[in-house]
This record gives C-alpha cells, structure tokens and sequence, in this order.
C-alpha cells in the first residue's frame, strides 16, 4: 500500500494531473489485484481450479505434466519441460500454510512428475 501511494504522489509531483495519478494507480491495482483480492483454489479428482473475481479456470488433471514448487506456491503445468508458456497456460496455486497437503495430492495426480522428482525442485 505504501507503494501504492508514493507513486501516486510521484506521479502528481511529476505531472501535477490528476488525470495521470489517478490512471497510474488504477494500472498499479490492476497488476497486483492478486495481493489485495480473494483468490480460491480447489483440487480434486477431476482436476485442479482457480476462482478470482468472476474468473473461473479449470484444467483436468490428465492436462498437467509438471508441478513446479517454490517456496510460495506450485505451478501446475502443461508442459513436460519449463516453457515461457507455462506461466500463461498453467495454473500457479500459492500456499497458504498447507504445503505438503497441496503437494501430497499434486503429486498423486500430476502425469510423469513422481514424488521424488517434486521435492528435489522444492
């Protein structure tokens, strides 16, 4: 938030607009509605799904190849391999003091990535 609003005064000092400072903000909000907004995630049997907004994305699981861990979350891929696409055609779920439940069940499910292969990336 503190970001948020030094910018919109830099922008202001800057340009002297309110027009500027108030699109600038409304672009900063945008990129970071994922930190201020309520994300859902579900994984079930079928597959895995992300609630945002009015968003709804669902990907079955015998789409997903790859499940890549950091220390935030696990993106859930299409692709065997890292690909810039992944980012854009997988699904990334965050932790949120579950992770080894969250990777327990990927791991179950998620095609040609064992167990072992999951944690030696995490």
């Amino acid at each position: 938030m503190l970001f948020l609003v030094l910018t919109a005064v830099a922008v202001w000092i800057s340009t002297q607009s309110a027009y500027w400072m108030i699109l600038g903000t409304v672009v900063i909000l945008i990129t970071v509605r994922e930190w201020f907004l309520p994300t859902h995630y579900t994984m079930d049997d079928e597959g895995v799904t992300r609630r945002f907004l009015f968003v709804t994305r669902r990907k079955p699981w015998d789409e997903i190849r790859r499940a890549s861990p950091d220390r935030r979350g696990v993106l859930l891929s299409p692709f065997p391999f890292p690909s810039r696409l992944e980012t854009f055609r997988g699904i990334y779920l965050r932790f949120s003091g579950n992770r080894d439940e969250v990777m327990a069940f990927a791991e179950k499910r998620v095609q040609g990535t064992t167990a072992k292969s999951l944690e030696e990336r995490s």
